[in-house]
């Protein structure tokens, strides 16, 4: 479900959507995150690399440890340049909560934030 207050948030939400079934469930196609992420590219809550490079050993690591994981969204809310989504990481004993948010800027995402267990 998207939640947006204008069209161009609508657009921005649907890329968030698109990078979460490319990279973050389905496909895990880890080489779209160039495609994806712009090149200055922040995550606010990574421990090492907070750029593109960082994202894709993050995500690597992250399917390594655990195969069947996946992310999927139930909700997306968009509105000037932002966008937050509560999504579920499955594949795991039991569902982890994450609420993440993405500033999008161009067409492609510039930052990132989340908290885990929301």
């Amino acid at each position: 479900m998207i939640i947006a207050d204008t069209e161009s948030a609508r657009r921005d939400a649907e890329l968030v959507l698109d990078f979460f079934s490319t990279v973050l469930s389905g496909d895990r196609d880890i080489s779209a995150v160039r495609r994806f992420l712009a090149p200055d590219f922040v995550d606010h809550d990574s421990e090492g690399d907070p750029g593109r490079t960082g994202v894709a050993a993050k995500l690597t690591a992250l399917w390594n440890a655990r195969p069947a994981a996946a992310f999927r969204p139930h909700q997306a809310i968009a509105a000037g340049g932002y966008v937050a989504v509560r999504s579920t990481l499955e594949g795991g004993e039991r569902p982890v909560p994450f609420a993440d948010t993405y500033r999008v800027a161009d067409g492609r995402l510039t930052e990132h934030w989340h908290v885990v267990g929301a």
